[in-house]
């Protein structure tokens, strides 16, 4: 990703103003992420973060900022562990799309010492998202949909049969979605993984990154995640995962085979993309285990909904 420049002396006097901050300076750049770019910010010891979107975003007319916005909101409201928002850029004060949020202590966990524990604390944190009170503006402000991975397979299947296994997910893809029913839409981050997780001392404390809220099927987040755990080489773990959603949901998800061929399918043609971000985590793989990791988890997935 290419990243925004640094806030101006004068953007960030604005930003004071924005806010009725006495003091306000830059800190440091929060490196690692495909969707925006991040800066924490101080004021008078206080860390704020100030968010700034990719240009997508306004190529596609999708307001972002005011997304986030209330997707933290209705977290805050049912206190689900997510930062506060406290600032939306109205004026153009940024080129892009920006919104100022809380500091929230904590660092992603791909290598957890207690690896059950972490994917409960996961799956719970999830059920709680998916049982958030939407109102009618909210329907209408986080459409139907799985943001644009579906719809990016449909739109360009060539970055898929670029994979040696594409065609044959591609057509299992079909095939499960022929078989989907109508379900319950819930309220769905659309990027739920351990990458957007906080955490300290082994708990959770903030889901980040509400780019792209939506709603949708819960299969959706929960075969993201999933997928993301077995890409980490935990496969029983990410079994922990999704029977801990079905226990406290009391769901059983029977459309997650689509999902995971729909998710399969986000990293293609190359998962090496992916590389990057987690190594800002604290993960070490290189870029051949990755893909074998990837087509691992494919030829699994394709022999168990065979």
């Amino acid at each position: 990703m290419q990243y925004a420049p640094l806030p101006t002396e004068d953007q960030l006097a604005r930003l004071r103003d924005g806010i009725g901050a006495n003091s306000l300076a830059h800190g440091y750049r929060i490196e690692g992420g495909l969707g925006c770019t991040m800066d924490v910010l101080v004021d008078n010891g206080k860390r704020l973060v100030l968010r700034r979107y990719g240009p997508w975003y306004d190529e596609r007319g999708e307001d972002a900022a005011a997304r986030e916005t209330r997707a933290l909101e209705l977290l805050q409201r049912s206190n689900v562990p997510a930062p506060a928002p406290i600032w939306v850029d109205t004026a153009g004060v940024f080129q892009e799309q920006a919104i100022l949020i809380s500091f929230v202590e904590g660092t992603p966990d791909l290598t957890p010492a207690h690896p059950f524990e972490w994917a409960e604390q996961l799956a719970a944190t999830l059920v709680r998202i998916h049982d958030l009170a939407l109102d009618d503006d909210d329907l209408i402000m986080f459409p139907p949909g799985a943001g644009e991975d579906d719809r990016k397979i449909s739109e360009n299947p060539e970055t898929v049969l670029e994979h040696p296994l594409g065609e044959a997910l591609l057509r299992r893809r079909v095939e499960l979605g022929s078989r989907r029913g109508e379900r319950e839409t819930v309220f769905s981050h659309t990027d739920f993984w351990p990458g957007n997780t906080l955490w300290v001392g082994g708990n959770l404390t903030a889901v980040v990154d509400w780019e792209s809220p939506a709603t949708g099927d819960r299969e959706m987040d929960v075969a993201y995640c999933s997928l993301d755990i077995r890409y980490l080489g935990m496969d029983k773990v990410a079994e922990r995962f999704i029977g801990a959603y079905k226990e406290r949901s009391g769901h059983d998800l029977p459309d997650l085979p689509h999902w995971e061929a729909v998710a399969l399918c986000r990293p293609m043609p190359d998962i090496a993309v992916w590389v990057p971000a987690w190594e800002s985590m604290g993960r070490s793989v290189s870029v051949d285990k990755a893909r074998a990791q990837h087509t691992r988890v494919i030829e699994e997935f394709l022999e168990r909904t065979s």
